[in-house]
C-alpha cells in the first residue's frame, strides 16, 4: 500500500522579488477559487479550479503545488543548505516560471526528503511568513492480525484518551505507563480566559484579537499532539508493537458528569490526535487497531469485575480484588486486551495474553511531555 506524510519546510531569507512573486501567486490563487480574474502558472490554475469545483471555500486557501513542478535539493550555500523549486506566475515576462527559495528542512525529515516520491503539495502563509507543506510517499506492507497463525509483533502499545491526560499509553508486555498532554488541557483554559478577558473589556477590534487567539492556540495544540502521536509511535516501533486505541464515540458518550466537565470532553481534540497517531504508525508500516471501548473505564483489568469505583478522575479501585490503581492505566489496559480478541471480563489468569502482573497499590506511572 502506499503511505504519505506531510513534512513542514519554512522557507528563508527570500529576496525581495521573490517575496512579490509569492505574495502575488498566493493572492492570485485566492481570485481564481473565488471564480475571479487571476494570472497564475497554468498547472496552479488548474488546481485551483478543483478546489473551487469540490470545496466551495470561504476561508483563504494554501496554494496547491502539483508534484511534478516541485524540486529539493541540497546546497551547501552560505545562505542555506536545501532549496526547493516552486512554480509562480512572473508578471514582468507575462509567463510562468519558477524560483529557487533558500528552506529549512527538519533534521529528522531530511533523509526521506531525499529518498520518498513527492505529491501534490501546498505553498502556505502564516503570520507573514511562508511554508511548503510538502507530501512526500512511499510503499509499505502491513501484516494483518491473523488469529490463525502467530503475528510477528511482540507487544502491544494500549492508548486511553480523557480529559486530564489527553492520552494514557500502557505497553502490555511490562506495563510501562505514560501520560500525555496535561498542558492541552492548560493551553485550552489559559486562551479560554484570555477570550473572556477581551470580551469583558471590550477591547477594540475584538473579535480580530479573539481570532489570534483563537489561531495561536490551534497552533499550539497541534504542535504538542504532533509530538504526542510521534512519541507513541516511536514507542511502538522500539517495542515492535501495534498500537490499540478505543472507539472515540465511547468517550463522548459517557453518562453526564457535570455542565463544566461536558464541556472540556467535548471540545478536546481527540479525533486529531487519533488521526495523527493513525497516519504515523501508517508510515512507518505499524498496525493501529480500534476497538469499542465500551465498559473499559469500568471493568477491573486484573479481575474482571465491574464492582469498582473511581476516586476523583485519577483512581480505580476493585471491590472485588482490591486493585488499586490508575484510572486511565486501568483503561488502557483493557483496550489492549480487547485489541487482542480477549474479553476484558474474565480474570487476568485466564486471558492467556501477553500482560505483566500489576502491582498494588496504583503505581504511578511516567508523565510525558
Amino acid at each position: 500500500m502506499e503511505v504519505k506524510k506531510t513534512v513542514r519546510i519554512k522557507l528563508h531569507f527570500l529576496t525581495n522579488n521573490k517575496q512579490e512573486l509569492l505574495e502575488r501567486e498566493y493572492r492570485d490563487f485566492q481570485k481564481a477559487v473565488d471564480g475571479g480574474a487571476s494570472k497564475l502558472y497554468s498547472a496552479t490554475r488548474q488546481q485551483a479550479e478543483k478546489v473551487r469545483r469540490q470545496k466551495n471555500p470561504k476561508n483563504e486557501q494554501p496554494v496547491r503545488l502539483r508534484n511534478d513542478l516541485l524540486r529539493v535539493e541540497e546546497q551547501d550555500t552560505e545562505i542555506s543548505n536545501f532549496w526547493v523549486k516552486i512554480p509562480v506566475y512572473n508578471p514582468e515576462e507575462d509567463r510562468g516560471e519558477s524560483i529557487w527559495c533558500a528552506a529549512i528542512i527538519p533534521r529528522k525529515d531530511r533523509g526521506e526528503v531525499e529518498e520518498c516520491d513527492f505529491g501534490d503539495s501546498e505553498l502556505v502563509k502564516e503570520d507573514g511568513e511562508w511554508f511548503v507543506h510538502l507530501v512526500i510517499k512511499k510503499k509499505i506492507e502491513i501484516e494483518p492480525i491473523r488469529p490463525d497463525r502467530p503475528s510477528s509483533f511482540s507487544d502491544v502499545i494500549a492508548v486511553d484518551m480523557g480529559v486530564r491526560w489527553i492520552a494514557t499509553s500502557v505497553a502490555l508486555e511490562d506495563r510501562e505507563t505514560k501520560f500525555y498532554g496535561e498542558e492541552v488541557r492548560e493551553i485550552r483554559e489559559h486562551c479560554k480566559m484570555l477570550r473572556k478577558r477581551v470580551g469583558k473589556k471590550k477591547v477594540r477590534k475584538g473579535k480580530q484579537v479573539i481570532k489570534r487567539i483563537g489561531n495561536k492556540e490551534s497552533r499550539k495544540i497541534e504542535d504538542r499532539l504532533h509530538k504526542i502521536s510521534r512519541k507513541i509511535v516511536e514507542d511502538a516501533k522500539e517495542r515492535n508493537a501495534i498500537i490499540a486505541i478505543g472507539d472515540l464515540n465511547g468517550i463522548r458518550e459517557q453518562e453526564d458528569k457535570g455542565r463544566k466537565f461536558n464541556d472540556k470532553l467535548h471540545k478536546f481534540p481527540f479525533n486529531k490526535l487519533k488521526r495523527f497517531i493513525e497516519y504515523k504508525a501508517e508510515w512507518e508500516g505499524i498496525r493501529v487497531v480500534e476497538v469499542d471501548e465500551r465498559d473499559t473505564s469500568k471493568t477491573c483489568n486484573w479481575c474482571g469485575s465491574e464492582d469498582t469505583r473511581r476516586i476523583g478522575q485519577g483512581k480505580f479501585v476493585c471491590k472485588e480484588c482490591g486493585l488499586e490503581d490508575n484510572a486511565d492505566k486501568n483503561g488502557a489496559l483493557n483496550i489492549g486486551k480487547r485489541a487482542l480478541g480477549k474479553s476484558i471480563n474474565r480474570p487476568l489468569s485466564e486471558a492467556g495474553a501477553l500482560l505483566a502482573v500489576p502491582e498494588t497499590p496504583a503505581e504511578k506511572g511516567e508523565a510525558a511531555c
